[in-house]
């Protein structure tokens, strides 16, 4: 069936927590001075995008982007607590390197039964995916466009629940700071068409369709 739903998942700017390498999870954290202008260089790219709704994280470095845009556009901005970042719990604020101290590291480890172990009071990575899937139930019935503003971690529960990438593997994604990725629905099945694209590739793909090529699938239509 041809996709009838096109979905953008953007990564929020870079942030203090970013660069000091600690574990920010729910908290609102300060942009650094990259992040700000990376954040303009977000807008102008969901802009550009055009989407007919953008929802977005609750956090507001997320936030920050999404609103912005939705004003320009004169759209909705819907804030979907499913969209936040994992809850980290007992390790909320720690470095990696706190937390290999305390017997725990992140990316979660994994048991002999393959199922993830996180520090005391945090997320799952199981819980992490079934949140994402939760997100692509609501967004599989609808049409147009649709920009989702998230997180890195999200963003991987997102592209692994779509793909049905196992859990001790769907981590293995390296997402820049406001990078997209495009997800299609035909109604059913999601398919992923674009990876980490840098905001200027999301305004040039929509400035010259012809950059993203043609998938010989397409002429293969069921």
């Amino acid at each position: 069936m041809p996709a009838k739903h096109r979905i953008l998942i953007m990564r929020h700017p870079e942030t203090v927590a970013n660069i000091e390498h600690y574990l920010s999870g729910r908290s609102n954290v300060d942009l650094t001075d990259k992040g700000v202008r990376q954040m303009y260089r977000a807008i102008d790219a969901l802009v550009a995008w055009k989407p007919d709704r953008i929802w977005t994280s609750p956090l507001s470095r997320c936030r920050a982007i999404a609103e912005e845009a939705a004003h320009y556009l004169g759209i909705e901005c819907r804030v979907v607590q499913n969209l936040q970042e994992i809850e980290f719990g007992s390790a909320q604020n720690l470095t990696l390197s706190d937390l290999l101290e305390r017997g725990y590291d992140f990316p979660w480890k994994f048991d002999e039964e393959g199922r993830s172990l996180p520090a005391p009071g945090a997320e799952s990575f199981e819980s992490l995916m079934a949140r994402g899937a939760a997100v692509l139930d609501e967004l599989r019935p609808l049409e147009g466009r649709t920009a989702c503003v998230t997180h890195g971690g999200l963003s991987r529960a997102l592209i692994g629940s779509a793909l049905h990438v196992p859990v001790n593997s769907f981590w293995n994604l390296r997402l820049p700071n406001v990078s997209s990725q495009v997800l299609t629905c035909d109604g059913q099945t999601f398919t992923l068409c674009a990876l980490a694209l840098a905001p200027e590739e999301v305004m040039g793909r929509m400035a010259h369709p012809e950059l993203a090529g043609t998938d010989v699938a397409d002429n293969f239509q069921k």
